[in-house]
């Protein structure tokens, strides 16, 4: 096996389970086969703030109206990724009206988005979002379209979580 096929396969076991991580069952930590690659796990997280609040907190992004594609998040990088997305959408102040966005979710794995409508709950007289949790693999970019006649605000909270692996080099000037 290449050291390249090693560590992909020890990204995509670092993403899984604790035993699939380099965990064994008695907790001692195991290295990956390819010694000279080092492999790191990190989660980058897309999140709003605010004062007493903790949790999954959305950052809220206003959809001008009759906006088709604004891209929302983009990914540049080649790191194997499982990402977990929650989406809701609410009317844009003063309105409160229903509302409904169209959200296209790509991933390196597939030619076809993920397509999903977020809408707000019809009944009652507040209209206020229903969140929608989603989990995708080797996640790309993220994009909203909203065809009402007034603004929306998407609200997107985000874990990413990726593998990276960096092939330490020797360069010719410090051969000995």
């Amino acid at each position: 096996m290449s050291c390249k096929d090693c560590r992909m396969k020890y990204c995509r076991k670092a993403l899984g389970s604790m035993r699939s991580q380099g965990v064994s069952p008695n907790g001692h930590h195991k290295k990956p086969k390819c010694i000279e690659n080092r492999c790191e796990v990190e989660t980058h997280k897309v999140r709003g703030n605010g004062e007493n609040l903790t949790g999954n907190i959305p950052i809220n992004i206003l959809v001008p109206a009759f906006r088709e594609e604004l891209v929302v998040f983009e990914d540049y990088t080649k790191n194997h990724n499982k990402t977990f997305l929650q989406l809701s959408v609410e009317p844009a102040p003063p309105d409160n009206t229903f509302r409904v966005l169209d959200v296209r979710i790509y991933t390196r794995d597939s030619d076809e988005p993920i397509d999903i409508r977020l809408t707000t709950n019809p009944f009652g007289p507040e209209f206020s979002g229903i969140p929608r949790g989603i989990q995708v693999g080797n996640f790309v970019r993220l994009t909203v379209t909203n065809t009402f006649e007034g603004p929306s605000i998407l609200q997107v909270y985000m874990e990413k979580t990726f593998c990276i692996c960096c092939r330490e080099r020797v360069s010719k000037n410090e051969k000995g």
